[in-house]
């Protein structure tokens, strides 16, 4: 067992690495007085790593590099459609997930799979052609035992063998659910390493 230390606001705990790939899973000896998405500083006698609360569950933590890919998931209201032309050169690590979630215009509400997510697009499966691409969906995702809200603006679809793959664009998220989708991400995609 790896110990490490996390230095947060002047205070130090101790702990001991459960897992470590992606994101660290440490268990802590005391109670943490740092909140979900705070920014701790690990470190042990080889390293020293600025990374970012996911998880806290008693004297567990799940970090994640402050530099991670995760991070770069989250709402762009203000990017316009057009700024993403000119961008093909540019490589962006998309996560796979594999989730159920509900879209919702004027009243209508529809189930979708949720296939995958990037910093770009939120991608969503469905077998029918009503989606209207650039328009405002409402939606709803199912993680685990929660659910998270966000708004969507879908932004192309993709005829595939049995479905057609819509991706969107994440218009609004609150900070909480923001920090929650993060998390599912990272544990489903450690779910799938672990199945390989």
């Amino acid at each position: 067992m790896k110990q490490i230390q996390i230095l947060h606001k002047g205070k130090i705990y101790h702990g001991i690495i459960g897992y470590e790939e992606d994101f660290m899973e440490i268990e802590l000896s005391k109670s943490p007085a740092f909140g979900l998405g705070e920014k701790v500083l690990c470190f042990d006698f080889q390293r020293r790593q600025l990374s970012i609360v996911l998880h806290i569950s008693k004297l567990k933590v799940v970090l994640a590099p402050a530099d991670s890919e995760i991070f770069h998931i989250e709402a762009s209201p203000a990017r316009k459609y057009d700024e993403l032309f000119g961008e093909e050169h540019k490589t962006v690590k998309s996560f796979k997930l594999n989730t159920f979630g509900t879209i919702t215009e004027d009243f209508k509400t529809r189930a979708v799979r949720i296939s995958d997510v990037s910093c770009l697009s939120l991608g969503f499966e469905i077998d029918d052609f009503t989606v209207k691409l650039n328009e405002v969906y409402e939606s709803t995702i199912f993680c685990d035992d929660e659910t998270i809200r966000m708004r969507l603006i879908v932004r192309y679809a993709h005829i595939m063998e049995k479905t057609i793959r819509y991706g969107s664009e994440i218009n609004y998220i609150s900070a909480a659910d923001l920090n929650k989708f993060r998390y599912f991400i990272v544990m489903q995609n450690f779910k799938q390493l672990m199945l390989v």
